[in-house]
């Protein structure tokens, strides 16, 4: 395997921009530089190109005239030669809180960490299920466990006010799910939504998609409960 540079790259050099003695920068340089050695001669009729025209006027304290100095430049300003990138891997578990607990954010797409539901387990709990086997029987050889259905991934599973499982859910106009009797409290404080702080009008409609699916997840647990007392 071929080691890198002794430097780690840190003196490579960047070879897609124009080369340095052939940019708008070196042009310029170049041209005052033939206006410095013919200053005070006379005309020799010799064409030197269009960019190195003899400056009879010579500027001071412009931008033209200090053209070559600091960050005050003619042209396009020069990408650096040398370029280093520090790397950093950010192993951090970043999740949203609220996303977690609520499956909702207010920061929708914007937000800057992870939109995430599922639980997570430190090494050393993984590690303790290995030693006591418990991790060889948890089931999770089935495919369909931890499947998501679409509706699901957008539909919240907890009220943002209370942060508890929906008690009969209502929906706004602006389509956000909170419990009944939350949005009632909170809409003696406050005629607007608690998420989005858009006006309600008072208007809170039934979540039928909550509802139904709160109907199946109950329908499925009595079914389980009836499979567990048989055996």
């Amino acid at each position: 395997m071929p080691a890198g540079p002794s430097d780690q790259g840190a003196t490579a050099i960047l070879e897609t921009e124009t080369e340095k003695d052939k940019d708008a920068q070196a042009l310029f340089e170049k041209a005052q530089k033939i206006n410095e050695e013919l200053e005070g001669k006379e005309d020799d009729k010799i064409y030197r190109g269009l960019n190195n025209y003899a400056q009879y006027y010579k500027k001071k304290d412009t931008a033209a005239g200090n053209a070559s100095s600091g960050m005050v430049r003619k042209g396009p300003i020069r990408a650096p030669s040398n370029l280093r990138a520090t790397v950093r891997w950010d192993y951090q578990p970043d999740i949203c809180k609220d996303y977690k607990e609520t499956g909702f954010c207010g920061f929708g797409d914007s937000c800057k960490f992870l939109h995430d539901r599922s639980d997570y387990k430190l090494g050393w709990q993984l590690e303790r299920e290995a030693a006591t086997g418990e991790y060889n029987n948890s089931g999770d050889e089935d495919d369909k466990k931890y499947e998501i259905d679409s509706d699901e991934e957008t539909l919240p599973f907890k009220c943002f006010i209370c942060r508890n499982s929906f008690t009969d859910p209502v929906i706004t106009k602006c389509k956000h799910y909170f419990c009944e009797k939350c949005a009632l409290e909170h809409y003696r404080k406050s005629t607007r939504c608690y998420i989005c702080n858009v006006q309600t009008n008072g208007v809170f409609n039934p979540a039928k998609e909550l509802i139904a699916r709160t109907k199946m997840e109950e329908k499925a647990k009595s079914v389980e409960d009836d499979e567990i007392s048989d055996e």
